[in-house]
């Protein structure tokens, strides 16, 4: 008996077979990869945040009861201020970004390429007042939407105010600062930030110097 070969119709039709299935491995290892480059993302994105936050709390938790502007008067010493897009304070910066001293901190949210940005600035404090910047301000997030700092302090009874968005009592620091912000990518997730301060005396009756019990009398914060 003569062997019998293949037909045309069988060739094309294993041939087709075959195409069909070095697309489909092909779809799965490109999909593979995607989903490889897009987990490698998010896990940056997050150890930058971590980072990210973690110097936002160090720096802000550590602010001192050092007056802002030191040529103001004893009844007008303000210790820290604050807005929605910013927040400003006296304290110490880290060795690796300072010369020692305290320094003249500010943390603002402003525009950036895909939303709003927060960037550092520092300047050392001196008798005189702050010297002059020694580098640019750095981006230390940025793609930010509806990002905006707040603070609290205790009452005279003892329980935590609401959070405002302004914040420039004399002689007093809040007992908290947040910042609260969302990503502009829906993938990205920002979780709120609330910072308690080392050396608020915020609900310490009688603690307070005299420019922070004036604005008890004065009906709160200005």
């Amino acid at each position: 008996m003569s062997a019998r070969g293949f037909s045309l119709i069988e060739v094309l039709l294993a041939t087709a077979l075959l195409a069909a299935g070095l697309a489909l491995a092909f779809g799965i290892v490109q999909g593979a990869g995607r989903a490889s480059v897009s987990a490698e993302m998010l896990s940056a994105h997050n150890d930058r945040l971590r980072t990210a936050q973690s110097f936002v709390r160090r720096q802000i938790a550590s602010a001192l009861p050092q007056a802002i502007d030191p040529a103001a008067g004893f009844e007008e010493v303000r210790l820290l201020r604050l807005g929605a897009n910013r927040v400003e304070f006296v304290g110490e910066m880290p060795g690796y970004l300072g010369r020692g001293g305290s320094y003249l901190q500010v943390f603002r949210l402003v525009p950036g390429q895909n939303g709003s940005a927060l960037v550092f600035e520092h300047r050392l404090m001196t008798p005189d007042g702050p010297l002059k910047a020694e580098r640019p301000a750095e981006v230390i997030l940025d793609g930010l939407a509806d990002a905006r700092f707040s603070a609290r302090a205790f009452g005279p009874d003892g329980r935590p105010e609401d959070w405002a968005e302004r914040w420039d009592r004399l002689g007093q620091l809040p007992s908290q600062v947040r910042l609260t912000a969302r990503y502009s990518e829906p993938r990205y997730r920002f979780p709120t930030l609330t910072i308690p301060l080392r050396y608020s005396l915020s609900g310490a009756t009688g603690l307070a110097p005299e420019a922070a019990r004036r604005n008890d009398d004065d009906g709160g914060s200005q």
